[in-house]
C-alpha cells in the first residue's frame, strides 16, 4: 500500500439516520450494546452514515478527530507510518468495531491513518453528542472505560505475542481469531481481510517466512486453501486442542 496523500473522495455520506433506532444503528457494537433505548435513540438522532470504497482514506494521522466511527459493514486497515515512511498494519477493524474512542478520551488528533480494505459502511456520531449521551447515561461512561481498558489489554497481548511466540504460533492464533462460517465437514471457512504481505507486517515477520509457515499449516492438514484469500481451518489442530 502506498502512503495515503489525504482523503480520496471515494466516500459518500448518507445524511442523518434520525429515524433509525439506536439498537439497529449500532448493531454488533460492544460499546453501545448495554445502552438503554432512550440513550441509543439520542445517539441515533445525531448520527450519520457513509460508505467508503476500497482504498478510500477514512482518516489521516495528525488530523483533527471530531467523531466516533462504528463499522457496520466491511473492513478498515489501521496503518502506522514511521519516520522513514515504512508502513505497518496495526490492526484490521471489522463490523462492530469502532474508531476514534482514544481520540475522544484524550482530545488528541488522529493517531493512525485508516484506509478502507473493501467497500465499507460507517456510522458516526460527533464527540459532542457522545459526551452529552455519556453525561445523561452513566452506563455509557462505564462502557467507554471498559473499551479503553480492553485496548490496553489487547496491546499488551499483541506485544507479548510478537516478542515471545514463533511465527507459526502467531499465524495460527490470527487465523483462529478471524470470523468464519462453519462447513459440513466441521471446518471453519475464513477470509483474510488483508494481503499476505500486509499480514506479514502485522505479525512482525517477512512475507517469505509467513509463506513458509502457511505452507507448513497446509501440509499438516490444519489449513486448506480454497481461494486466494479463503481458507478452511481445522480449529482443533490449529489450537492444539
Amino acid at each position: 500500500m502506498g502512503a495515503p496523500q489525504g482523503h480520496t473522495g471515494d466516500m459518500t455520506a448518507h445524511g442523518d439516520d434520525s429515524g433509525v433506532t439506536g439498537s439497529a444503528l449500532f448493531a454488533g457494537s460492544v460499546l453501545f450494546a448495554s445502552l438503554p433505548p432512550r440513550c441509543g435513540a439520542a445517539l441515533a438522532a445525531s448520527s450519520r452514515t457513509s460508505t467508503a470504497r476500497p482504498g478510500a482514506v477514512v482518516q489521516v494521522t495528525g488530523e483533527p478527530v471530531g467523531r466516533l466511527v462504528v463499522i457496520t459493514a466491511g473492513a478498515l486497515h489501521v496503518v502506522r507510518e514511521d519516520r522513514s515512511g515504512h508502513q505497518r498494519h496495526v490492526r484490521v477493524l471489522g463490523p462492530g468495531s469502532h474508531l476514534g474512542l482514544v481520540e475522544f478520551a484524550l482530545g488528541c488528533p488522529a493517531r493512525h491513518t485508516v484506509v478502507a480494505a473493501e467497500a465499507t459502511t460507517l456510522t458516526s456520531v460527533s464527540h459532542g453528542a457522545l459526551r452529552s449521551a455519556a453525561a445523561a447515561c452513566p452506563v455509557l461512561n462505564d462502557s467507554i472505560t471498559r473499551e479503553l481498558a480492553w485496548k490496553v489489554v489487547e496491546s499488551e497481548q499483541h506485544l507479548a505475542s510478537i516478542t515471545s511466540e514463533d511465527v507459526l504460533t502467531r499465524l495460527s492464533a490470527y487465523l483462529v481469531s478471524l470470523p468464519g462460517s462453519p462447513r459440513q465437514d466441521g471446518r471453519i471457512r475464513v477470509r483474510l481481510p488483508l494481503s499476505q504481505s500486509d499480514l506479514a507486517t502485522h505479525l512482525g515477520t517477512t512475507p517469505e517466512t509467513l509463506s513458509r509457515r502457511l505452507h507448513d499449516l497446509i501440509a499438516s492438514g490444519a489449513v486448506e486453501r480454497v481461494a486466494r484469500r479463503e481458507f478452511d481451518l481445522d480449529h482443533r489442530r490449529l489450537t492444539g486442542a
